[in-house]
């Protein structure tokens, strides 16, 4: 070994130190670059945050739907009827595609 020539630990250390600033440095660009997108996870963590609300809380949510049934009982049935409607066709949906897959076979 030369006496001008760093020995291994000291090339790891080096190696090391190297790689904890380049590790900085693109956590920062990445937090730079999620800025950007942060409006739309914040009102996805709300709308997370309401589902689970609602969720746990299914008298109030049952409570709300009476109130609004009993002051305005032709609105109500009308859009019960488009929710019932709307939850057929996304049944039906689902079992047409489940079928469609099935006869194309496993995807490759």
């Amino acid at each position: 070994m030369n006496a001008n020539e760093p020995d291994r630990g000291e090339q790891l250390a080096r190696r090391r130190e190297l790689l904890v600033q380049r590790s900085g440095q693109l956590r920062r660009e990445v937090v730079e670059q999620l800025q950007v997108v942060e409006p739309a996870l914040m009102w996805a963590d709300r709308l997370q945050d309401a589902w689970r609300w609602l969720r746990a809380n299914p008298l109030a949510v049952a409570g709300a739907a009476l109130t609004v049934a009993v002051w305005r009982p032709r609105r109500s049935l009308a859009l019960a009827l488009k929710v019932w409607s709307a939850w057929r066709l996304l049944q039906r949906a689902r079992s047409v595609g489940s079928a469609a897959s099935r006869r194309l076979g496993p995807a490759r």
